[in-house]
């Protein structure tokens, strides 16, 4: 796909004391998402493992096909696994389990179109 990709800043707000806005030192958990759905996403939560609340969602501006956004983790975070959740215009709720920011920079949501579910690829 050819487009601009636009880098934006998200904040996350999980349980005070997981993450925090924009450090001015990096984590190693600090991740890049990009949509390569072909759809806009309105929200996303990242919350640490196996909770039961999502907590707020992290966007300040929805996701249109071909964006990318930086998650920032506070650099003293110490939870290892999380899980992610988007949330389509159109109302989808995609989720995915035990994502580990520490073995990653970056992820990408792709539409499986034979399946009719987004996935989600990890780079390292």
């Amino acid at each position: 796909m050819i487009g601009f990709t636009k880098m934006a800043g998200a904040t996350l707000l999980l349980a005070g004391a997981f993450l925090a806005p924009a450090a001015s030192a990096e984590s190693d958990m600090d991740f890049t998402i990009e949509n390569q759905t072909g759809f806009t996403i309105k929200e996303l939560y990242v919350s640490p493992g196996k909770k039961d609340t999502w907590g707020k969602q992290i966007l300040k501006s929805p996701m249109k096909d071909g964006d990318t956004r930086k998650i920032t983790f506070k650099p003293t975070a110490k939870v290892q696994s999380y899980d992610v959740r988007a949330v389509y215009a159109d109302g989808g709720k995609p989720v995915w389990y035990d994502i580990e920011p520490a073995n990653i920079s970056k992820v990408t949501l792709k539409w499986d179109k034979q399946n009719r579910k987004t996935i989600l690829v990890k780079h390292r």
